[in-house]
């Protein structure tokens, strides 16, 4: 079970900081914010992961069922010990449809609720660009600023996970035919040139590769490299990047 929030000054009255992240599938939070995470609960944060959908679609590398339900039960496990390498709450998974969050209602006020709920002081998502485009993570992004856009002030911090332009390029080609005709987002869009925060994850990113490691039926012959084309996962294992949303202001002593 997720570990009970210690309250705050008003309804609550604790300054334990707290960290949410929303994630659109298991393994998203692995690449994008695992080393950020484990920083952060090595410091004392709080870190709940909420993820949009089970990835119940996703291809099966274990030899495991492969049928939508075992495929979700299966992530959600992995996705529940990718969370003790990192040192994160008891995650929850959604389980909206994988691959159609493009259509699916929006869940801006599911997330308003959350937020109201646990006072957050920072929200971390993907990127406008979904890392390298996939229409599920786009989805989620809106969602998250809809809902923050919408918050009374003071709000907590929102922080985008940003990746430099052409790491992720092998990988939005591979993902093309989900995009449509012209692909949207367009290549050019793929990577951030610039980014607020930078954190230097070398000290825990044997943590971020052991949660990567974690979604093994996502991984061919249980490689964390074959999670991506060669390189792309190199290329995350050094800096875990972010840029603060437009309005917000930039978190209070996150570990960056």
């Amino acid at each position: 079970m997720p570990r009970a929030r210690l309250p705050r000054q008003g309804a609550y009255t604790c300054a334990v900081p707290m960290l949410l992240a929303v994630m659109p599938h298991p393994d998203d939070e692995a690449y994008a914010i695992a080393g950020t995470v484990a920083i952060a609960t090595a410091a004392g944060w709080e870190v709940a992961i909420h993820c949009a959908s089970s990835g119940e679609r996703g291809k099966r590398h274990d030899g495991g069922p492969t049928d939508p339900d075992s495929v979700a039960r299966a992530r959600e496990s992995e996705l529940r010990r990718s969370c003790e390498y990192i040192g994160a709450n008891e995650p929850y998974c959604w389980r909206l449809p994988d691959g159609l969050l493009r259509d699916a209602p929006t869940q801006s006020p599911r997330l308003q609720a959350l937020i109201r709920g646990g006072a957050p002081d920072v929200i971390v998502t993907l990127g406008p660009d979904g890392a390298y485009g996939h229409p599920d993570h786009i989805a989620v992004h809106r969602w998250v600023v809809d809902a923050w856009n919408q918050l009374p002030e003071p709000r907590p911090a929102l922080l985008f996970a940003a990746f430099p332009h052409g790491l992720f390029l092998p990988q939005y080609f591979k993902c093309l035919a989900m995009m449509g005709d012209p692909p949207s987002p367009p290549a050019d869009e793929i990577g951030a040139s610039r980014w607020d925060l930078q954190i230097d994850i070398t000290a825990v990113n044997g943590r971020k590769l052991a949660a990567v490691s974690a979604h093994r039926s996502q991984l061919p012959g249980g490689d964390p490299y074959a999670l991506f084309p060669p390189g792309v996962l190199s290329g995350c294992l050094d800096f875990e990047r972010f840029t603060v949303a437009p309005g917000s202001a930039r978190p209070t002593g996150f570990p960056a």
